[in-house]
């Protein structure tokens, strides 16, 4: 099986350019899906879809320690011929993974349907594997192909998924209306066209069960604490929005789904300051010790805090303006969520250089302790908050989260930057 593409050759020397290009394809296409989904939905419909789509990311959020993470590293320390069996017992592995999430998908909704009656979730109880299914694959090969140096793939099949979904919605809302079970099941086409194109991209891809076997037990050596991390970050993050789901139905998801996405612009900033900072501060401490890594951490602060927090701040005084842009009047009633959300990313961002300094130092497990904290305050105190304070205690719950993260940060941290 091999796709052959024709592309000028002097598109793809500049492999980082073609990486930011592609996180702006998903990026972009996933904030205009939101906005055109939003709109086409309702807010009933889009909370619906949004309760959805937070069950995917919590695959996803499996499927990146438990593969991803692992391809990203290991397979860069194998030889070139070890490097071809590894990674095509490892599309196997995601095959059987996926459909094993697939399956995990199913049953959920089959509890769901019985536990949350008036939410009619088995009108999605096919769509939603399936969609969980193509993702997973779907996010597995355009990580595949960065990893073998072919990143013009990667970007092909980003967008045949992101791009056809937006623009079949986008069409057939003119002839038909639609719900949140048939844009589950477009997700699942299109996602599956850009997995076939992958696949379809692998010459000759051979099956080999012992290969299959040893990548697993490879892959679980290497990443049995990294899942539970993700895990643990991934819940301690969200348990407020599946709570608010459970407690105050699928309008409250699709609520702070808008607020999320409006003030994901900033992710733009926060993955930018990932792939440059921490390396900055490393050679910082490295020249000139803790002392001038906190300097250079605390101008970094400030600059781009600068930037990040007036950012925020036009978005909470245009928040009216940019709701009914972007989703129209419906939505208008949840201004004070996005408003409450630009607060929440000012404490987020703070959390960034903190981290740096954390990873630098080589005190990471500081950061596995905060996750089990928040975890742990959001598991105890998520139903009563927003049994009590509805739409309004989540965000606070989010942002005392956040603070408590911030708090053992600054305690186990506070001897090396009381002189700064």
């Amino acid at each position: 099986m091999q796709l052959s593409l024709s592309f000028p050759k002097n598109i793809f020397r500049n492999t980082t350019l073609l990486v930011y290009g592609d996180q702006a394809v998903v990026s972009g296409f996933s904030f205009l899906s939101s906005v055109v989904l939003a709109r086409f939905l309702g807010v009933d419909g889009f909370g619906i879809y949004s309760v959805a789509w937070l069950g995917v990311l919590i695959a996803s959020s499996i499927n990146q320690p438990l593969i991803i993470a692992p391809m990203q590293t290991l397979s860069g320390k194998k030889s070139p011929e070890e490097q071809n069996i590894y990674l095509q017992a490892l599309v196997f592995k995601q095959l059987l993974f996926a459909a094993a999430m697939g399956f995990l998908s199913f049953l959920s909704v089959l509890f769901m349907e019985y536990i949350l009656k008036d939410w009619k979730v088995d009108s999605i109880i096919l769509a939603f594997p399936l969609a969980v299914f193509t993702f997973l694959l779907q996010d597995f090969f355009r990580r595949y192909f960065f990893v073998i140096g072919k990143p013009h793939k990667a970007i092909l099949i980003d967008f045949v998924a992101y791009g056809g979904v937006l623009l079949s919605a986008f069409t057939i809302h003119f002839v038909q209306e639609i719900d949140a079970q048939f844009v589950l099941l477009l997700t699942a086409v299109f996602f599956l066209y850009a997995s076939l194109i992958g696949i379809w991209s692998i010459p000759e891809l051979k099956y080999n069960w012992q290969s299959i076997k040893e990548v697993i037990l490879e892959h679980w050596d290497f990443s049995k604490w990294l899942t539970a991390t993700a895990l643990l970050q991934w819940f301690s993050g969200n348990l407020f929005i599946i709570a608010a789901g459970a407690i105050l139905g699928p309008v409250a998801v699709g609520a702070t789904r808008m607020a999320q996405n409006i003030v994901g612009v900033t992710h733009v900033l926060f993955l930018a300051m990932e792939n440059i900072i921490p390396t900055r501060a490393a050679n910082h401490q490295r020249i000139a010790g803790n002392h001038g890594m906190f300097k250079y951490l605390w101008k970094f602060t400030l600059q781009m805090g600068l930037i990040t927090f007036t950012l925020l701040a036009l978005i909470a005084i245009f928040s009216g303006n940019i709701i009914e842009l972007c989703y129209g009047k419906a939505f208008m009633e949840y201004r004070h969520i996005l408003i409450g959300f630009c607060a929440l990313y000012v404490i987020v961002f703070l959390g960034y250089p903190l981290r740096y300094a954390i990873r630098t130092m080589e005190k990471t497990h500081l950061i596995f302790v905060s996750f089990v904290a928040s975890a742990i305050f959001s598991i105890i105190s998520a139903y009563p908050i927003i049994k009590t304070f509805g739409l309004n205690g989540v965000v606070a719950g989010l942002m005392i989260t956040q603070l408590i993260t911030l708090f053992i940060y600054l305690f186990n941290i506070r001897k090396e930057i009381k002189h700064l």
